[in-house]
């Protein structure tokens, strides 16, 4: 029966590298994975004796275990960004190991060893909390997961404190598994390191699902949303803010046709990209960018005057028309046309699009390389719009 955790730990990183496997993109899945086949090592290592002095075994799976809890907690970090520095893994492993080995050979002190390793795990992992800490205002996962470590780590203090008082001294090695210490370790570790790992399977499947439907709402060449993507964003907008009024902007690349026949269409795709980063330096938070067909972008822009929305479209023009864009002569400057509209409370999304449609086609007629905004009809193109 001793035998069961460390085959349940080895199983569980078996498991997180076959989702790693399905999703290479979510690298933090493999440090997770390397953790729990680490944890499974270091009982394999300490319930079989192995190595079989007993000192040794106590240093080597010590090791182990604090780097465990290391690669465990550097991987829930990563996957939100963060990580350990290395200096910072060094500092603990070899802290704990140095303490180990100095209380196993130097200052034989069985009770000195367990308040080091099961403090120092504890250590690792509350440590992680405290980088993560900016997770409590996340997604309901970030915040299971953020709970999830702070448990695991908090409960190595209370078990510790709570059941060391059951290895006397002197005690004899084969005495040593009979404690309240040592059938509690194995319990809570087990129950914990079950629960763990399968809410960090749970909490996996469902970034894999986000993962595929993030991609499926993106253009793949430019990293915008779709037209799926778009649709998909105004019906969240919708319902959190029903009724807000909103700027629709379509703006587009002018004589784009001219450039893919001219230069290739591989010209053309890097002069695409080029011209969704160019939008993408000058949204705010929140803005919604997306790709809507060919050179065609549609951009909704939440909380924002009319005056506001002119000037980010000529700003982002001007950047266009300023821009130098691979493998196109820089004597072509290339350009863009904005058509601005105004959402009615009320209205329909496909209502608003169509009004700023028409008002880019106004732009088009007048000469290209402009902004027009359907509330400022009748103001001349040349004198309002050119720089």
């Amino acid at each position: 029966m001793k035998f069961v955790p460390p085959v349940l730990f080895l199983l569980f990183g078996i498991a997180l590298i076959g989702l790693w496997a399905l999703e290479p993109k979510l690298r933090y899945a493999r440090t997770l994975a390397a953790g729990f086949c680490v944890l499974s090592l270091a009982m394999f290592s300490h319930f079989a004796g192995i190595p079989p002095e007993i000192r040794l075994n106590a240093v080597v799976s010590g090791f182990l275990y604090a780097a465990s809890m290391v690669l465990v907690g550097d991987g829930i970090l990563r996957r939100s960004g963060k990580y350990f520095p290395a200096w910072l893994i060094l500092l603990y492993l070899l802290g704990i190991t140095g303490g180990l080995w100095y209380y196993a050979y130097v200052d034989r002190d069985l009770i000195a060893r367990i308040y080091i390793l099961n403090f120092g795990m504890g250590a690792i992992l509350l440590h992680a909390v405290w980088r993560a800490r900016f997770l409590i205002a996340g997604t309901w996962t970030d915040r299971a997961l953020l709970l999830l470590l702070f448990v695991s780590g908090l409960h190595f203090f209370p078990r510790t404190l709570l059941t060391i008082r059951s290895v006397g001294l002197p005690i004899a090695p084969q005495q040593f598994g009979q404690t309240e210490f040592w059938q509690t370790l194995v319990l809570s570790t087990s129950f914990i390191g079950a629960a763990g790992g399968l809410c960090l399977l749970g909490i996996l499947v469902v970034d894999i699902v986000s993962k595929l439907r993030q991609e499926r709402d993106l253009d793949p060449l430019t990293g915008v949303l779709n037209r799926r993507g778009l649709d998909r964003s105004i019906r969240k907008l919708n319902a959190v803010e029903p009724g807000l009024i909103r700027v629709v902007a379509i703006c587009d690349l002018d004589r784009f046709k001219a450039i893919n026949d001219t230069y290739g269409h591989d010209a053309g795709d890097a002069v695409l990209s080029a011209f969704a980063e160019i939008i993408r330096q000058n949204v705010r938070k929140g803005d919604i960018v997306a790709r809507t067909g060919g050179e065609e972008f549609v951009l909704v822009l939440d909380n924002i005057s009319e005056e506001q929305a002119f000037a980010f479209s000529e700003r982002v023009r001007k950047a266009v028309e300023k821009a130098r864009f691979p493998g196109v002569s820089a004597i072509e400057p290339v350009t863009c046309s904005f058509g601005l509209a105004r959402s009615i409370p009320g209205e329909p999304f496909r209502k608003t699009l169509k009004r700023a449609d028409e008002t880019l086609y106004q732009a088009k007629r007048a000469g290209r390389n402009q902004t027009r905004a359907e509330w400022q009809a009748g103001i001349e193109a040349d004198a309002a719009h050119k720089p």
